[in-house]
C-alpha cells in the first residue's frame, strides 16, 4: 500500500540526482544545456513527489469507499436474499391453501358419491346380492363364510384341498 508512493519519492530524488548530474556534465562542455536538465530534473522530481503525495492522501480514502461500496452491495445481496426467502413461503402458502382447497374439494366428492351409492342401495337387497355372488364367482382358494339366518358361518374348508 505504501511501497507504491515510496517507490515514487525514490524516483524523484533519482530524477533530481541525474538531472543535475546531467547539468553539471553540461556546463563543463558549455553546450548552454545545464538550465534545461535542471529544469526538467526539477519539474519530473516534483511531479513524483506530488503523484506520491496524491497517492499517499487518496489511498485510505479510496479504501474505505471501497469497503462501503463493498458493505452496500452485502446489504443488497442481504435484501434480495431476504426477498426471495419471503416470496418462496408465499408461493409454499398458496400451493398449501390449494392442495388443501383440492384434498377438500375431492372429499366432498367422495362423500356425495357415498350417499349416492348409499341411497341406490337402500332396500335394494337384490342387486346387494348381485353384487355378492359376482364376488363370489371371481374368488379362488379363498375361505368364505356365508351368513346364515341364525349368524352362524358355514365354512368350506372342504372347498380349499392341501396337496
Amino acid at each position: 500500500m505504501i511501497l507504491v508512493p515510496a517507490v515514487l519519492v525514490v524516483a524523484g530524488f533519482v530524477i533530481l540526482a541525474i538531472s543535475f548530474f546531467a547539468a553539471k556534465e553540461s556546463n563543463k562542455r558549455d553546450n548552454g544545456n545545464a538550465k534545461f536538465f535542471i529544469k526538467a530534473g526539477i519539474g519530473s522530481a516534483v511531479f513524483a513527489f506530488v503523484t506520491a503525495g496524491i497517492i499517499l492522501f487518496a489511498m485510505p480514502q479510496y479504501y474505505v469507499w471501497q469497503q462501503n461500496k463493498a458493505g452496500e452491495a452485502e446489504l443488497a445481496r442481504a435484501e434480495q436474499n431476504r426477498q426471495i426467502a419471503i416470496q418462496e413461503a408465499r408461493a409454499k402458502e398458496e400451493s398449501a391453501k390449494s392442495l388443501a382447497n383440492a384434498e377438500v374439494i375431492r372429499a366432498e366428492g367422495v362423500a356425495k358419491a357415498n350417499k349416492i351409492i348409499g341411497d341406490s342401495l337402500q332396500n335394494n337387497e337384490a342387486y346387494i346380492h348381485y353384487l355378492w355372488v359376482e364376488a363370489l364367482k371371481e374368488s379362488q382358494n379363498e375361505v368364505i363364510y356365508i351368513p346364515t339366518e341364525a349368524g352362524i358361518p358355514i365354512t368350506e374348508s372342504a372347498r380349499i384341498k392341501k396337496p
